[in-house]
C-alpha cells in the first residue's frame, strides 16, 4: 500500500479552472483527464488523501453532487481532509452536522472523511490539513489551500495542490525526497525566507 496527496480540485465548477488558466475550461472534462492521470499511478489498496476542496461550493447552482460521484471512478481509497468549500456545503446542504456530510460522502465512495489526519511513516510524522495556517509544529505539514499562490515549499511543509506536480498525485516516497532538499538547501538558504518588500 501507499499513500497519495493531492489538494484543491474544486470539481463542480468552470471558473477556478478559468482562473488558474488551465487549457480545458471545462471541469467535467478536466476531471476526466485527472483521474485518467491518477489512476496510472495507484493501485487498488493505495490511499489518496484529498487534502480539502475536493468539491467547489459557493452557492447551490455548483454540480457538487455530480462531483463527488467522481470519487468510485479512482481505483485507489479516498480520505478526504475537508476544506473551506466543504465547510460551506456542510453548513448549507446538511445542517452543519460533519457526521450527516461524512456519511454522505462515504456513500459517495469516500474511505473517510476528516476534519485532520496524523500519518507516520518511519521516524517521520505527517499533519495533514487544508489550510497552512493551521500547521502543527514538530510535524511536516501537508496542506493545499493557497494553490499555485504560494508554491511548493513552506518552512513548515508541503503545498501538495496538483497543479504543483504536472497534474499528478504527490506520492509518499517523492514528498521524502522534496523533505531531504528541504532540509539540506532550501532551509539553509536565507533568500528562500524573503516575504518582504522590495529593497
Amino acid at each position: 500500500m501507499q499513500y497519495f496527496f493531492t489538494s484543491d480540485t474544486h470539481f463542480g465548477d468552470d471558473d477556478k479552472l478559468t482562473r488558474e488558466n488551465w487549457i480545458t475550461k471545462n471541469w467535467q472534462k478536466f476531471a476526466k483527464k485527472l483521474i485518467k492521470i491518477w489512476n496510472k499511478q495507484v493501485k487498488k489498496h493505495d490511499v489518496v488523501y484529498f487534502l480539502g476542496d475536493f468539491i467547489n461550493y459557493e452557492n447551490a447552482e455548483n454540480d457538487w453532487r455530480e462531483a463527488f460521484g467522481l470519487v468510485k471512478k479512482i481505483k485507489a481509497k479516498c480520505i478526504l481532509i475537508i476544506g473551506n468549500n466543504e465547510e460551506r456545503l456542510i453548513k448549507d446542504k446538511f445542517n452543519g452536522s460533519f457526521n450527516k456530510f461524512r456519511q454522505f460522502c462515504i456513500e459517495s465512495g469516500f474511505t473517510d472523511v476528516k476534519k485532520h489526519d496524523i500519518l507516520k511513516s518511519g521516524k517521520l510524522k505527517f499533519y495533514l490539513i487544508h489550510k497552512p495556517t493551521d500547521y502543527k509544529k514538530g510535524y511536516i505539514n501537508l496542506f493545499g489551500h493557497t494553490h499555485l499562490a504560494t508554491g511548493l515549499w513552506k518552512p513548515f511543509g508541503f503545498n501538495v495542490y496538483y497543479g504543483l506536480n504536472f497534474l499528478k498525485l504527490f506520492d509518499l516516497d517523492y514528498i521524502k525526497r522534496l523533505l531531504y532538499v528541504k532540509q539540506k538547501y532550501w532551509d539553509q538558504d536565507e533568500n528562500n525566507w524573503f516575504m518582504g518588500e522590495e529593497k
